[in-house]
């Protein structure tokens, strides 16, 4: 595994295990995210879009946690493949979330993650939903 696939692995780690927790979030932030990293969710996701910074990072994480629990999904990973050339990685996974009022069925989906890299951390990440619309749904 690559040097750059490994750190994916950790950040992924680290964002699951600090989604719910803003202070131990932002102590380890800056091991894994430039200082102007630029990260892009769709916009028409509430409370996503074009976010910038440590702070954007934080809006991000803040509006994550705010769905995980007043929503109650629970959610599980599925098949994923990486796509690596030079400082760019392509991250596609599944996700299979549980169902809810919307979704009696629950919702399952791939997302595709876009990883720019420099001086070693995530300069920009991108993120590709294959239904942004049932996504944003699934959590309304």
């Amino acid at each position: 595994m690559s040097a750059n696939l490994e750190f994916i692995t950790r950040y992924n780690t680290f964002i699951l295990g600090t989604m719910l927790d803003e202070e131990a979030f932002l102590a380890g932030l800056g091991e894994y995210v430039t200082d102007d990293a630029v990260l892009d969710e769709p916009a028409s996701i509430p409370g996503l879009g074009r976010l910038v910074g440590h702070a954007g990072w934080n809006q991000w994480r803040a509006t994550a946690a705010t769905w995980a629990t007043e929503s109650g999904a629970q959610y599980t990973f599925g098949a994923s493949e990486d796509y690596e050339k030079g400082d760019v990685v392509l991250h596609w996974y599944e996700l299979t979330l549980s169902p809810n009022a919307a979704f009696p069925e629950g919702f399952a989906t791939s997302i595709i993650e876009r990883y720019e890299f420099a001086e070693g951390k995530i300069a920009r990440l991108s993120e590709y939903y294959a239904d942004t619309t049932a996504f944003a749904r699934y959590f309304a």
